[in-house]
């Protein structure tokens, strides 16, 4: 890889990553100015005008620049943070062009109509009322309110409706001119391009951006904290959610490397300690982390977790445990070693994707302006010792600089005391803590090379072992990272004769143990070696996939063939996953958007297993049983009816004879072929079901194909027609009628069948309006032929969407292998883009006619009936 750093004459700072690995390219513009930097009223004005520069420019209208970026295959997109606002767009290389062009124009050249600014407005204001049906979120707010009190690190990124309604366009071009000039930016282009000939290009478009006067900003500074703060805020979730944070460092700070391998061993990770002894030894919580944030400024460490109101001494109790440990004795060696292990291994995986590059790279130079600071990053990280940790906990877990914060739905001044007492309980306990020390020790880290890109054409090959079982495989030698997965087909339509989540409770339970290892020993073992073990529970298949590093690929092996072979689902395991599926399904109100595609799906697959919950019922989940988990193994996990796809640096030879071996005790079995009828529609349908929060949810929608039809490719590109910020669905309800801040087409394609609709997240008064214009908008593709450009556009936004997402090897191998054991040619992902080309307009509509013209469902959820 290639990189290089230089200065326009504007005063722009231009980083350049040349690497050749896929054909696709990432332009990301990183503006140093975030929320943090917003003056009093002001608050929101740097999230407000992240929407608003992809509202025109001086060469391109509304929905222009999402509509070349997308018709040129690529996608646009920005975020907002405390401290920065980061715009970028990810495309094919043979679009550059279009790619610095549309950056340049947003970030140097928006021209905010005072129309578009009060349509977005009311999509803001939407985003604003979508955070408050977010338990997380809200537990997120409250948590910054409280330990930063005159730092704006305790503001809203979103900031406040009443801001929002009152920022007039003076203000906001005045803050534009303020902060977005080419001193206080800085962009960043990485992946496949000609560094001298990009160089040239960057120089003539970006060149034209004015340099204006930069106001400088003076952020408060937090005062000292001396005193525990605790805020309890009731809200109607079904969960809770607890805050336990400590003020941290900024990311400069000599600590910070110390802190991030703290967080991992406590909080990260199935074997990290907190998870262990919260979520799987006891179920005491539905989740549990730690985190070092470690922002421009002071930061927190924090440790959130999910929880039950009933459960919360308990948690608590056990947090305790685990805070006093951490201080009182050294860390394990081996402990240490995993920390630093999987912090070093992450770049691997995500430096896969140009998109990984170029965040990591922009990282860097905000942070630090230096390139190669992550070398240094890695050097004090390898150093850290036992005795390091225990200090840093000292250090940092005090009372004194603690904040807690917690939203629930029971009693706030109960909450309250029952917190404020374990914090004078914890505090009592670290004081009268015995320190154990021991003789340092140096840690001896295993060193990951990178290795050399090499030019080659990778090639998929199928086979069958002796033994029946099928084998795919890709090599692809320029990469570090090795993808595994096998699949049985199955899943949720071969789950009929059994408790409705029984597919689930098999796949939450799969990895709890097999006849060599405990569930302690599986999860040590892979996070020793830097690995992802995970099981998949679908409609159409159940499975096991593995995601390593080369270094690490015979360890890998073992294990995962161990528990993809001989899965003993322990009843201890089962009884504990049972009390947090029912916990979830319990708590299904808390994601309202998910109940209404629950409530979509129950419907339009009426009697079909598809239209059966992943989750199971209240009922339906306490009859699922050890013994209904092993006969629904057993009837599955047969050597005809699993497919192994291997991808990456794969040693070929070694996966095909241990596969062989490691199966040979399963039957022989068929593959699960049976196929399920389903009833036609007899008339159009329309369901309502009540939920208490500031937005309803909509989806409307009408059977769709089957994933073997050939009228596939032309749905695809319906989705995409309606998709994307191009696409009309978002134009029309979104840009044009600010109606949501969320909506988009939804399709699924099954084995039995498929659906095809839109969904929209909105205010409640705005429902019948948004259902009236997707029905418009799919009348219009049953009346009105799509035009050759739009054609095209939808066509190069589907495959260059589908080159993006094949960059990573495991995408690669996913893709082969469901294509495969569908009944699609498994070379399809490397073919499919012809397949696009070739659907014409005529097909489009005809194919529009068949399925929106048939019996539809509307499905709502939300705090009022549309209907009534």
């Amino acid at each position: 890889m290639k990189t290089k750093k230089f200065q326009l004459k504007n005063g722009l700072n231009v980083i350049l990553a040349e690497n050749h690995r896929a054909p696709v390219v990432s332009v990301q513009m990183w503006v140093r100015t975030g929320s943090a930097d917003e003056k009093k009223g002001e608050e929101g004005i740097s999230h407000f005008i992240e929407h608003l520069v992809f509202k025109g420019s001086r060469k391109f209208g509304v929905g222009e620049i999402a509509a070349r970026i997308e018709g040129a295959g690529g996608e646009l997109n920005a975020y907002t943070s405390f401290d920065q606002t980061v715009f970028y767009v990810t495309l094919s290389k043979h679009f550059i062009d279009e790619g610095l062009v549309a950056i340049n124009e947003m970030m140097g050249f928006p021209t905010f109509d005072e129309t578009e600014i009060n349509n977005e407005r009311e999509v803001v204001i939407e985003e604003i009322k979508r955070g408050q049906d977010s338990l997380g979120r809200r537990a997120s707010q409250l948590l910054f309110s409280t330990a930063f009190q005159k730092h704006a690190y305790g503001i809203p990124v979103i900031g406040y409706e009443k801001n929002i309604r009152s920022l007039s366009r003076k203000k906001i071009v005045q803050f534009y001119k303020d902060r977005y000039t080419p001193k206080n930016m800085f962009l960043v282009v990485a992946g496949d391009f000609d560094f001298e000939e990009t160089k040239q290009k960057i120089n003539k478009i970006y060149s034209e951006i004015p340099s204006t006067k930069l106001r400088k900003v003076t952020r408060k500074k937090e005062p000292k904290q001396n005193k525990g703060r605790i805020q309890v805020e009731h809200a109607d979730f079904e969960q809770s959610v607890g805050y336990l944070s400590w003020k941290a460092p900024n990311i400069k700070h000599k600590d910070v490397p110390g802190l991030d391998v703290l967080s991992l061993i406590l909080g990260q990770g199935d074997s990290s300690r907190l998870v262990h002894a919260l979520r799987i030894d006891s179920a005491v919580v539905n989740s549990i982390g730690a985190n070092a944030f470690t922002p421009k400024d002071e930061g927190l460490f924090t440790i959130s977790f999910g929880y039950n109101k009933e459960n919360l001494g308990e948690a608590l109790e056990k947090i305790t445990e685990e805070i006093l440990r951490i201080q009182e004795e050294p860390a394990h060696l081996e402990e240490i070693k995993k920390a630093v292990l999987n912090i070093e291994s992450e770049e691997f995986y995500s430096l896969e994707t140009v998109d990984g590059l170029s965040r990591k790279m922009g990282s860097l130079e905000f942070y630090f302006q230096d390139l190669n600071y992550q070398n240094k990053y890695l050097q004090q990280l390898r150093s850290v010792t036992a005795a390091d940790l225990q200090k840093l906990a000292k250090k940092y877990i005090q009372q004194k600089s603690m904040s807690l914060a917690f939203v629930t739905n029971d009693e706030v001044k109960k909450v309250h005391a029952q917190v404020k007492a374990w914090s004078d309980d914890l505090a009592k306990k670290m004081k009268a803590l015995k320190v154990k020390t021991t003789k340092p020790k140096k840690v001896q880290h295993k060193k990951l090379t990178k290795l050399l890109s090499t030019k080659e054409n990778p090639k998929t090959e199928k086979v069958v072992l002796p033994n029946g079982v099928t084998v795919l495989m890709r090599p692809i030698r320029d990469t570090q990272v090795i993808s595994v997965k096998a699949a049985f087909l199955g899943g949720i339509r071969s789950e009929q004769n059994f408790p409705e989540g029984t597919v689930e409770l098999l796949g939450r339970t799969w990895m709890s143990g097999t006849k060599q290892k405990t569930e302690r020993d599986i999860y040590k073992e892979i996070e020793s070696i830097a690995s992802g073990i995970s099981p998949i529970a679908g409609r159409n298949s159940v499975g096991l996939g593995v995601d390593c590093l080369k270094p690490f690929e015979q360890e890998a092996r073992n294990l995962y063939l161990d528990i993809l072979a001989h899965p003993t689902f322990p009843v201890e395991a089962i009884e504990r996953e049972r009390l947090v599926q029912i916990e979830q399904i319990q708590a299904r109100n808390d994601n309202p958007a998910q109940c209404c595609i629950r409530l979509f799906m129950k419907n339009i697959f009426e009697n079909h297993p598809y239209s059966r919950d992943m989750l199971g019922t209240l009922e339906s989940v306490k009859q699922v049983t050890h013994k209904e988990i092993e006969k629904y193994w057993k009837q599955t996990a047969q050597k005809k009816n699993l497919t192994v796809m291997l991808c990456g640096n794969i040693n070929q030879d070694v996966w095909l004879k241990e596969i062989q071996e490691a199966t040979k005790h399963y039957e022989p079995g068929e593959r699960f072929s049976i196929q399920t009828d389903l009833k036609p529609l007899m008339s159009d349908q329309r369901h309502y079901e009540y939920n208490k929060k500031e937005q309803s949810h909509a989806v409307f929608g009408f059977r769709g194909v089957r994933i073997t039809d050939d009228e596939r490719y032309a749905l695809h590109l319906i989705q995409s027609i309606l998709a994307g910020q191009g696409g009309r669905l978002f134009i029309e309800l979104r840009d044009k009628n600010s109606l949501a801040y969320s909506v988009s087409p939804l399709r699924m394609e099954g084995v039995d069948t498929g659906y095809f609709g839109a969904y929209i997240g909105c205010s409640p008064e705005k429902v019948n309006k948004a259902l009236a214009m997707m029905k418009e908008e799919f009348e219009k593709l049953c009346t009105e032929k799509v035009g050759e450009k739009e054609l095209l556009r939808s066509k190069q936004y589907l495959i260059g969407r589908h080159d993006i997402d094949m960059q990573k090897t495991s995408s690669i191998g996913s893709s082969i292998l469901y294509d495969d054991i569908y009944g699609i040619d498994y070379n399809e992902p490397f073919t499919c883009d012809q397949k696009y080309m070739a659907v014409t307009a005529d097909e489009i509509m005809r194919l529009s006619k068949k399925i929106l013209k048939g019996h539809s469902v509307t499905a709502v959820v939300g705090p009022q009936n549309p209907w009534e």
